[in-house]
């Protein structure tokens, strides 16, 4: 059996395929960018605005939030979750099921802080991204996460 030409023929298909995924992205208004960018920590946070937020913020600023009595998100996984969390913060679930239990707290335009490990952590600007494609417009990054959190010796908790 020649395999030749199918191969040749799956080649052009996907540089076609490419080419034209590029050239319409490029073409597009709003295109998509090529690499995520970078979340710059807040200097200054109104969460009274109605602008859509997503931003990084410091610890100082985290445990001013946790004051004010704003929902904590925990991005880590159940285990790291049930080892040690930022007290009343809530656990990291499937994105659909967990946006449900976050519209049981408050609406998608209130406030809210992500969170995961340590600085190096990205599932917390995972987590923040896909809760702003599902329409949530105060999303705020904890970069620290529970490294910082824990080292300060701020509220937190263990277990479910």
């Amino acid at each position: 059996m020649e395999l030749t030409r199918p191969l040749y023929q799956v080649a052009i298909f996907l540089a076609l395929s490419c080419l034209i995924g590029f050239g319409s992205n490029l073409a597009r208004n709003n295109s998509i960018p090529w690499l995520a960018q970078e979340l710059v920590l807040a200097e200054s946070i109104d969460t009274n605005s109605n602008e859509p937020v997503l931003t990084a913020i410091s610890l100082d600023q985290a445990k001013s939030f946790f004051d004010d009595g704003i929902l904590f998100l925990d991005a880590r996984d159940e285990g790291y979750y049930e080892a040690g969390h930022i007290k009343g913060a809530m656990r990291n679930l499937f994105l659909f099921e967990l946006i449900f239990k976050i519209e049981e707290e408050q609406s998608k335009s209130d406030p809210l802080v992500v969170y995961c490990g340590d600085p190096g952590c990205g599932d917390s600007e995972d987590l923040a991204y896909d809760l702003q494609a599902e329409g949530f417009t105060k999303l705020y990054v904890f970069k620290g996460g529970w490294l910082e959190w824990s080292e300060a010796s701020y509220p937190s908790e263990t277990g479910l």
